[in-house]
């Protein structure tokens, strides 16, 4: 501010708070007070009073409001217990709607009694004339409200991306979920048949799981299926695919793979994981775990459905068996 051109509540005929408050103000900062006199003259002051609102998306507004006192929140419609941002005195809001005379896009309401000086569209104009300092102030208080809408929609984005992982990743395994399978696998199936390359699916049930809980405990079944899960994906194909498919079952999609070829992989993730080591818990070392798995293709079927129940009977074969066996459909 420049203070050889500074205001006096009785030069200006202003309320003597909104003098005091100029200082403050970013819209009017190293401005010369004495051109903008005569517009200040013309601007009114308002006092809101806590909770009242000031600018709606159902209301046009025509003002740059400045908080001269009190405190303002910003919110949208419908999340009024969100506010997006706080408006102290020397702040300004309403300037893009008073800009452009579009309906505003958000909710201000005082949080207390609060005093704001509204400067009329028209009126704005003309101060942004008769001193570039405050063209350059609007640019820039513009330019900040850009960047915070900015780190808006990219936090949003980040917060939509967080969601959408823990929506299809299974949190005990870190494999992707059933939804997720749905979905993928299903796609992936009608692309070979498109592409007419055979697709085969392995589902895999831990055998004796409920035994192996009920004489362990639920946290050595946990530790079963995270090491289960961490076995299963670690030889794949990065295009391969797994889910766990529920309970103690997971499944495992191989793109552009024969039967016979899905058969050998299933036979070499049986023996892996007949062979790993579970690990301790509680100082004692936990006891091995085998698996059944039963082999599908979409050779002679042509939906996800068809092919997971020709995998189900597979696997149902590969139990019949003795478990800890692989089975084929044929």
């Amino acid at each position: 501010m420049n203070d050889t051109q500074s205001l006096s509540s009785e030069d200006a005929k202003l309320p003597k708070h909104l003098i005091d408050a100029l200082p403050r103000v970013q819209l009017f900062r190293d401005v010369d007070q004495a051109l903008i006199l005569p517009l200040l003259q013309q601007c009114n002051c308002c006092e809101l009073d806590e909770g009242e609102i000031l600018i709606s998306p159902s209301q046009e507004n025509k003002h740059l409001f400045i908080v001269l006192s009190g405190n303002l929140i910003v919110h949208l419609d419908g999340h009024e217990n969100q506010a997006l941002t706080c408006l102290d005195p020397g702040e300004c809001v309403g300037e893009l709607s008073a800009i452009d005379e579009k309906l505003p896009s958000a909710i201000v309401k005082a949080t207390k009694k609060t005093s704001l000086l509204a400067i009329d569209n028209d009126v704005l104009l003309q101060m942004t004339h008769v001193s570039h300092q405050i063209a350059l102030n609007l640019i820039f208080i513009l330019v900040g409200n850009v960047r915070f809408c900015n780190q808006i929609i990219a936090n949003s984005f980040e917060m939509q991306s967080s969601c959408l992982h823990y929506a299809t990743i299974d949190a005990l395994t870190g494999l992707h979920n059933r939804g997720w399978m749905d979905e993928m696998f299903d796609r992936e199936v009608n692309r070979s048949i498109m592409s007419q390359q055979e697709t085969s699916i392995i589902m895999i049930d831990i055998d004796y799981f409920k035994e192996y809980n009920d004489e362990n405990g639920h946290q050595a079944g946990d530790q079963v299926l995270r090491a289960i899960g961490e076995m299963l994906r670690k030889p794949l194909r990065p295009n391969d695919m797994i889910a766990r498919y529920g309970g103690e079952e997971f499944m495992i999609l191989l793109p552009n793979t024969t039967s016979n070829s899905a058969m050998s992989i299933a036979e070499r993730l049986r023996k892996q994981i007949e062979k790993m080591d579970i690990g301790k818990l509680n100082d004692r070392t936990l006891p091995c775990i085998t698996i059944s798995l039963g082999v599908a293709s979409n050779l002679a079927i042509h939906d996800l459905h068809s092919i997971v129940g020709q995998a189900d009977f597979a696997l149902y074969r590969a139990k019949q068996q003795g478990r800890n066996n692989v089975a084929s459909h044929v």
